[in-house]
């Protein structure tokens, strides 16, 4: 191995692995109302195990649900901050990425959207 991380006769194993990413496309792209392009990758075992409980909590079908005050303050808020945290682990990859981008640039058509490749590319099964 030479001082750059490469093999003498071959690719690094970063470049072996981005060169994977690319045939096998793990990931699936969003768009944002930004107009910007962003991947979302397959979850690691911790955050799917998070998901499937955070799944439990909040509605995957309307999105909008998971915003209307139902009278348990608390309940409510936790659900807010549950629906807010699948946002985050999607856009992991993505540290600038936090609530207030979310707010304003998902809406309830993207947030949809995201949410379902999260469930796809991670076969998560809707209750």
């Amino acid at each position: 191995m030479d001082n750059t991380g490469k093999e003498e006769d071959g690719l690094s194993q970063i470049e072996a692995d981005r060169i994977e990413r690319v045939i096998f496309e793990d990931d699936d792209e969003i768009i944002l109302r930004d107009g910007k392009k962003y991947k979302i990758p397959p979850c690691s075992l911790k955050d799917a195990r998070e998901l499937i409980r955070i799944f439990r909590t909040i509605n995957v079908d309307l999105i909008i649900v998971n915003f209307i005050p139902t009278g348990k303050d608390d309940e409510d808020e936790q659900r807010v901050r549950d629906f807010y945290r699948v946002m985050k682990i999607a856009f992991k990859d993505y540290p600038g990425i936090d609530q207030a981008y979310l707010e304003k640039y998902v809406d309830l058509k993207i947030a949809r959207k995201v949410i379902n490749s999260i469930l796809d590319l991670n076969e998560i099964k809707k209750k």
